[in-house]
């Protein structure tokens, strides 16, 4: 396939680029009203008072060899891990299906959820747990766990993997890989004294609904463009959950 080829397979047109700035302004506007609740109105409430107790208990019963096990989760959804190994899997996908459709699959999610924790964290400002922490970082608010969003957002490959195979173990273990990672990710942040745990339980409703939403969003414009995802080498079935067999 030619470079103008994969060119034209570009799906995010001015329709769609609206339509991810607005779910950039709704995600924002959202989850800051959730930040805004836990930091004022409910700074005494029984779920602040709960965040501060687990990330008490977790300081309390720190070892080294969990200390250790925690950086390595932690370091799952760093900054530098999850840039590099997006651009890797995105970069080997349009090389292989020669086609945008993939790559933005896992490539926008990351980018939807990541403008939206930059700006949310810095209009929230939340404090982070009042415990010792294992680790720095340049971001110094607590809210949302934008480790814990990045960790869910990964899962975006999984929707990939039920595009191309009905295969039940290679689903399975696509799902139990992108499951695992999270957790990891997110007991890492708590036992590390980095988040609180409503940080990372809302750092991962955002990761999964920028996944969803770039899922429908591509499939929408995909449907209405089906000659620039598909062909007989490579085709796509965008029903994840669909019974019958990809043709071939």
């Amino acid at each position: 396939m030619s470079k103008s080829r994969v060119r034209d397979t570009w799906l995010v047109r001015k329709h769609e680029a609206l339509v991810l700035g607005l779910l950039y302004a709704t995600f924002t506007v959202a989850w800051s009203a959730v930040g805004w609740l836990l930091t004022r109105p409910l700074r005494n409430s029984f779920i602040v008072h709960s965040d501060q107790s687990i990330s008490e208990w977790l300081a309390d019963r720190r070892t080294s060899t969990m200390n250790s096990l925690t950086s390595v989760g932690s370091m799952m959804a760093d900054t530098t891990v999850k840039v590099v190994l997006t651009a890797v899997i995105a970069i080997a996908m349009l090389i292989f299906w020669k086609r945008w459709l993939e790559p933005l699959m896992v490539v926008i999610p990351l980018v939807l959820e990541a403008l939206t924790f930059i700006t949310v964290t810095a209009l929230v400002g939340r404090p982070r747990p009042d415990v010792p922490r294992l680790e720095t970082s340049p971001v110094d608010s607590s809210y949302p766990s934008g480790h814990m969003a990045a960790a869910v957002a990964y899962s975006a490959i999984v929707v990939v993997v039920f595009w191309h195979t009905r295969r039940r173990w290679i689903r399975v273990l696509a799902v139990a890989v992108c499951v695992f990672v999270p957790l990891c990710v997110g007991y890492s942040r708590l036992y590390r004294g980095m988040h609180y745990l409503s940080d990372v339980v809302f750092g991962a409703f955002l990761g999964g609904a920028s996944v969803i939403a770039t899922a429908i969003l591509l499939r929408r414009t995909a449907d209405e463009h089906p000659e620039e995802v598909n062909s007989a080498e490579h085709p796509v079935d965008l029903r994840p959950m669909s019974a019958e067999p990809i043709a071939r």
